[in-house]
C-alpha cells in the first residue's frame, strides 16, 4: 500500500499578512509626521488618513479573518502668522451717511432795492449873461462887421432861447432864435453903438453894448 501524504496547514501567507498589517501602520504613521513637519514650514495640508485593508488569503487556512485598520488622523500645526494683528477700531460715533445726512437749507438772496435819485430843488432863476463881440470894431466906408453872442451864458433851469442885434444905424434889428452870429454893413462914416439882448425861456434878459468906428 503506498504511503498518505497528509497536507499540513500552509501558515506562511497568514504570517506575512500579519507582518504586514504590523507594520504598515507605523510606515503610516512616520510618513505622517514627516509630512506634518514638511506643511508646518509650508501651507498646512488637509488631514492625511491612511486606510490598509489586509484580506485573508484562504479561509481555509484559519488565517485571521479580513481586518480593516486605519491609521491615526494627523492634524497640521497652524502656521504662525508673521506680525501682531491690529485691532479692529470700533469708532463712538461714526460718519453720518449721506443718504442721512441732514439737506442744508438755502439762505435766500436778499432782492437789492433801487435808491430813488434825489429830485434836484430848483434853485432861484437868474437872468442870463450877455458876452458880445463884434469884428472887425472899426475900418473905411462901406464896412462889413460880424456880430457875435456866442460867449453868452444862462446856467439855471432856463437857457438861452433867443438873441436880438441892435447895429445902432437907425436899421431893423435882427432877432435869431438859432444861432449866436449876425453880419451887418455900414456905409456911411461914423460911430455906431451895437447892442446885445439875450432872453431865456423864463423871459429874463440881459444886454451888453459895443462901439464900431467907421470913417
Amino acid at each position: 500500500m503506498g504511503r498518505k501524504h497528509t497536507r499540513l496547514p500552509d501558515y506562511s501567507i497568514g504570517a506575512t499578512v500579519l507582518v504586514v498589517a504590523i507594520t504598515l501602520p507605523f510606515f503610516v504613521f512616520t510618513r505622517a509626521e514627516h509630512l506634518q513637519r514638511v506643511g508646518a514650514k509650508a501651507t498646512p495640508t488637509p488631514h492625511v488618513a491612511a486606510e490598509a485593508v489586509i484580506t485573508t488569503p484562504d479561509p481555509t487556512v484559519g488565517a485571521p479573518s479580513p481586518t480593516t485598520q486605519a491609521s491615526p488622523t494627523v492634524s497640521p500645526k497652524p502656521v504662525p502668522t508673521t506680525g501682531a494683528k491690529k485691532p479692529a477700531v470700533h469708532p463712538t460715533n461714526p460718519p453720518a451717511s449721506p443718504t442721512n445726512a441732514p439737506t442744508p437749507t438755502p439762505t435766500p438772496t436778499p432782492t437789492p432795492t433801487s435808491t430813488p435819485s434825489p429830485t434836484p430843488t430848483p434853485g432861484p432863476d437868474a437872468p442870463p449873461v450877455a458876452q458880445l463881440a463884434v469884428t472887425p470894431s472899426s475900418g473905411a466906408a462901406p464896412l462889413t462887421v460880424t456880430a457875435d453872442a456866442s460867449g453868452s451864458t444862462d446856467t439855471d433851469q432856463t437857457p438861452i432861447t433867443e438873441v436880438v442885434f441892435d447895429f445902432g444905424d437907425g436899421t431893423p434889428k435882427v432877432t435869431l432864435q438859432s444861432g449866436m452870429t449876425a453880419t451887418h454893413r455900414y456905409s456911411t462914416a461914423g460911430s455906431y453903438t451895437v447892442t446885445l439882448l439875450v432872453i431865456d425861456t423864463a423871459r429874463l434878459s440881459s444886454t451888453v453894448s459895443t462901439t464900431v468906428t467907421v470913417s
